[in-house]
This record gives C-alpha cells, structure tokens and sequence, in this order.
C-alpha cells in the first residue's frame, strides 16, 4: 500500500514540480478569496455580538495571543514538514510514518500536560489583568479565555495534518479546512444572530468549537483514505525521531518565538499603552490590507516544501525560475497596496457601518509594513525550505529583543500611539529584508556551482 501510494506523489512529466505548486497555489487562492469575503462579514457579525468597541478590541487581542501558545509545539510541526518532505523525495515512505507517529504522539502529550498546566494556573490568576480588562467581570471573562485556550491546545495536536499535507504538497487542503472553519463560524454567528442570540462568551465558544470539527473530521477522513498508510500510531512512535525531529523544529521554535514577539504583540502593546479601542481600529485596517499578504502567502505556501524536493534533488534552475516568476507578482501587489492605502476609510464605513475612521499616518505606516512583510517572506519561505534558517535566528531574534520596548518608546514616549507600535515592527524586520536576499543567492549560486562541478566530475 505505502508503494502504491509512493507512486502518487512521484512527479511525472505530465504532473511537473511547477504544475503541481501553480494548481496548489490557483486552488488555494480561489479557498483564500472565498475565506477572506467570509471572514469580512464575520468582523462585522462579531462586532455586533461584543457589542461595543471596546469590548471587540479586547476579543481580537485575544484572537491575537493565541498566535503565542501555536509556539508550545516547539516548532514540531515544521520540523515534521520538512522531515516528512525530504523522506518522500528520497523514497524513505517507512521512515516518513515514523515521523508522523512521532510527531503526533509528542505534540498530544505536550497539549494534554499544557492543558492541565493552564487549569492549575486559572485558579490562581486572573487573566483580566494580562489584557486589561477589568471592565469585564472575572467570571465571564475566565470562562470565555479558558474556552478559547482549550479548545487552541487540542487545535496544536489536530493541526498537525496541515504538516502533513505540505510535506505532500497537497497545500490547498489547509486552505480547505480554513474555509470550511470560516463557513461553519459565519453560518453559526448568523444563525445566532437571527434568533437575537449573543454574547461574549458565546462568541468565545463558537469559534473554538467550529475550528475543532473541522480539524477533527479532517484527520479521520485523510487519515482512513489518502494518507491511510501514514496513520499516526503509538507502535511507531520512535524516540530518537524525537531528538530529529526537534533538531529542525527547536529552530524553527526560537524562529516562530521571535516572529511572535515581533507580530503578535502589538495588540497587547496597544491595549496597554493606548487602549483596547485603538486595537480595533488598527487590526480593521490590518485586516482590509491582510488581502496581499493572503494572496502572497497563498503563492509562498506551496513553494516551501516545492523548495524542498527540488533543492535535495539539486534542481537550482527551478528554483531560479521560480523565484524570479514571484518577484514579478510583486509588482502588481505593491501597486494594489498604494491603492488601497486611499480608500481605507470608505471601504471601513461601508463594511463596518459605524464612525470608525483610520488616521492618515497609521493606513500608510501598515502599507509600507505590508509590502515589506511581503517581501521578507518570499526569502523566509525558501530559507525555511531548505533548513538554512540560522541567519533569520540572528536577524529576527535581534528584532524580537528590541520590538516590545521600541514599541513602548515609539507609542509612549515619543506620542506616536499605534502607528508608532507599527513602525517599531517595520525597523525589526529590515535587517532580514536586507540580509535575507543575500543569504538566499550566496546559498544558490554555490548549491549551482557545486551542482555544475559534480557534472563535470561524472563526465
């Protein structure tokens, strides 16, 4: 069976590397465009369910420290993309199960432990002060963060099929199972909504238990079908793939840690040192941009383990091609974002429908971010591909160290607010914007040049 399935992924001539990353990239364009259109009418459904300003910018803070606990995996996931890639472009198919059943059985007892951890702690703390928001009463608010963190801990273990997918380069299915979570929480906020149903709580509950069912029925139904042979089991878990395992993902954890710090703190930093209610107007107009860095990451996706399996079979040629094919989709990119960076405010009058306006100065601060955001990503993706990540260590843990407390300078002391909160994330990630495309064409011209001299050697 695992032969028979081996002969499924083996690129043939009528099915190229670059066929199979254009259809991946086409379909899970077409999922994104659906999700973000639901994803636009889910804004405005939550808004009217948390009922004030405040309270949705508290919502989306919380939304945005979930981001910190995918960090508890230890960058697993990853790690398993890339070990699970390498052994099917190689032919270890025996191997790449142990992988699975290892990665599985690791991250399910970490979430089980982390999840007792958090009970434990919850009778102790009150979580209103990490977010500020003693205006909600400790009950409520403690049984909807409880709820939300839960539910995200079972998430980690569930989640890891979209490694697997990746590593198969089946990128559109992760893409499916955000559509499908986004349609089963639009569809249940309406229905909701119709019966005049609402609340913070509830709103808490529905997002938590959508993503479940979803991630859920995902893993019984590939794991009883396609990728059948690849069944995690307790039998195959193997303790020193473990140790491999982290070897990758340990890196990729300290690289995810300082990404964290550096884009999902900001909220926090706002909450705290300007209010919750500046955290709704700023993740608003986050989001209307979040369009390009949807479509760039629907494009970068597919390509990371596509960098994989060409890069261990030495095809630098592809891998030129393919780079230069992406950095001519930037420009019509960078120009939508120049566009769009003039309508903000109307575009949010007509999809909120209440008096929320954007300030000049922070609609084009998040443009100039988005375009460099886009940008370090195309280098990130392909360094990340190939397990050579130890310059965006150095550069995006550098950034991580100083982002919270130039955040706090720029905002507080210099009165600049958000936009100054924005502006210290942009000065974290230039180091990498610049040493990364260095990185990227020192390691392919000598992968070329060696590539080149094995040739002539065979000759």
């Amino acid at each position: 069976m695992i032969n028979l399935l081996a002969s499924k992924i083996k690129l043939n001539k009528a099915d190229s590397l670059t066929t199979l990353v254009k259809k991946n990239a086409l379909y899970s364009l077409v999922l994104k465009a659906l999700s973000i259109v639901l994803s636009f009418w889910s804004v405005k459904v939550a808004f009217e369910f948390t009922g004030s300003q405040q309270v949705y910018g508290l919502w989306l803070t919380i939304l945005s420290v979930l981001g910190w606990l995918a960090l508890l995996n230890g960058g697993m996931g990853n790690g398993l993309r890339n070990k699970l890639s390498h052994s099917l472009a190689v032919g270890n198919y025996k191997e790449g199960k142990a992988y699975v059943s290892t990665s599985y059985t690791f991250i399910a007892t970490m979430s089980g432990c982390f999840i007792i951890i958090f009970i434990v702690c919850t009778l102790f703390i009150d979580w209103r002060a990490l977010f500020n928001a003693r205006y909600i009463s400790k009950g409520e608010f403690t049984a909807l963060f409880s709820v939300v963190v839960i539910s995200y801990f079972i998430q980690l273990t569930l989640s890891t099929v979209n490694a697997i997918c990746f590593a198969f380069n089946r990128s559109t299915l992760p893409s499916l199972f955000t559509f499908l979570s986004n349609v089963l929480y639009v569809f249940s906020l309406y229905v909701l909504k119709y019966f005049h149903i609402s609340g913070f709580l509830l709103l808490g509950f529905v997002y938590g238990v959508c993503i479940l069912i979803i991630l859920f029925t995902a893993n019984i139904y590939l794991f009883s079908g396609e990728y059948k042979d690849y069944k995690p089991a307790l039998k195959y878990f193997n303790k020193s793939y473990v140790k491999e395992l982290m070897g990758n993902g340990i890196k990729f954890f300290f690289l995810e840690a300082s990404a964290v710090i550096i884009f999902a703190t900001d909220s926090m930093i706002i909450t705290h040192v300007v209010g919750s209610k500046d955290v709704t107007v700023y993740q608003l107009v986050m989001k209307l941009f979040s369009i390009f860095t949807v479509i760039s990451g629907t494009i970068m996706v597919p390509l990371w383990s596509a960098f994989t399996h060409a890069y261990a079979k030495e095809d630098i040629v592809w891998i030129k091609k393919t780079l230069n094919k992406i950095f001519l989709l930037l420009i019509p990119l960078v120009v939508g974002v120049v566009v769009l960076s003039f309508i903000v405010n109307p575009l949010l009058k007509i999809w909120i429908g209440r008096d929320i306006t954007a300030s000049n100065a922070l609609i084009y601060i998040i443009a100039i971010y988005i375009v460099v955001n886009i940008w370090s990503n195309i280098f990130a993706y392909f360094l990340n591909g190939i397990n050579r990540i130890n310059g965006q260590l150095w550069t995006v843990g550098l950034g991580a160290l100083l982002n919270i407390p130039l955040s706090i300078y720029l905002a507080r002391n210099m009165s600049l607010g958000t936009v100054g909160v924005v502006l210290s994330t942009i000065c974290c990630l230039l180091p990498f914007c610049i040493l990364g495309p260095i990185q990227t064409w020192m390691i392919i011209n000598k992968r070329f040049k060696n590539s080149m001299n094995s040739k002539e050697e065979k000759i």
